[in-house]
């Protein structure tokens, strides 16, 4: 299904000197092998949301991917070549204005995952049934919605550069508990790996890896025991001492909780 509604200078990429114009909007649905080719681009803005499947948008000499629940913007006059790949729902708005490369000047790159954007959809939906009445108050009110559209995309986008940077910040503790977890660090020793203090490095640990540092050691331990308990034939007490266990029945009780059985039960099931 192919659905667009649009004004009657859509033609030639009405550009508006107002705060905010809407030229046109409207989805493809379900769409397999289609492709717009757009050379020259157009003159306004278009933000497009991909649903399900993805896009394939070509840039220079190159392929970039958007994929599902991922935003991608074109700004006018850039080259708008793009193809469906396979089965692909997508949803599309263009659009003008005085303030509008302030408003989007947090996009930086050609496109961002922001999940299930459910808003946009019904945006476009809504868009594509109310507009056609062409009354200022639905004018007024698609353009206000559109402008929390792109509050939502902004807020998004900070929040995973901002999550990138704290785990940037923690990779230095995360690697060498991925690589030596058979020695138990304390927070004070992987908190100095960072550079920062224990208190804000167990607050970021928490808020990044979901879990404890010290709980990330037990999950580590537990993996590589799994490993080892299914390709080798250590015993229990040998394969929790390679872990850094000293205690058997300390190493049963903490596999057991994460796993659900004990070690002697996982190995015979696999």
């Amino acid at each position: 299904m192919y659905l667009y509604s649009a004004k009657e200078n859509h033609e030639i990429d009405y550009v508006s000197e107002d705060f905010l114009y809407i030229n046109d909007f409207g989805y493809c649905e379900d769409f397999i092998d289609t492709t717009t080719n757009r050379e020259n681009g157009r003159l306004d803005y278009q933000l497009i949301y991909v649903a399900s499947g993805s896009l394939i948008v070509q840039e220079q000499n190159e392929k970039r991917l958007i994929s599902r629940e991922e935003v991608c913007l074109f700004r006018p006059k850039e080259p708008q070549i793009y193809s469906t790949d396979g089965n692909t729902t997508y949803y599309w708005i263009h659009f003008s204005g005085t303030e509008v490369e302030k408003m989007l000047s947090f996009f930086k790159k050609r496109s961002y995952h922001v999940g299930v954007f459910t808003e946009f959809e019904q945006y476009c939906r809504m868009a594509w049934s109310g507009f056609a009445e062409e009354q200022e108050s639905n004018e007024l009110l698609l353009c206000g919605k559109l402008i929390t559209l792109m509050a939502y995309i902004s807020q998004s986008v900070n929040q995973d550069g901002k999550k990138r940077n704290e785990l940037s910040r923690l990779r230095p503790a995360i690697e060498i508990m991925k690589s030596e977890c058979n020695v138990r660090r304390s927070n004070e020793e992987l908190a100095s790996l960072c550079g920062i203090n224990k208190y804000y490095f167990i607050k970021l640990f928490n808020k990044n890896v979901g879990v404890s540092p010290q709980g990330y050691y037990a999950k580590l331990i537990v993996s590589k025991s799994c490993n080892l308990l299914r390709s080798t034939t250590y015993s229990v007490s040998q394969i929790a001492k390679i872990c850094g266990v000293e205690d058997p029945l300390y190493f049963s009780r903490l596999f057991k909780k994460h796993m659900g059985v004990s070690p002697f039960t996982y190995r015979k099931n696999n």
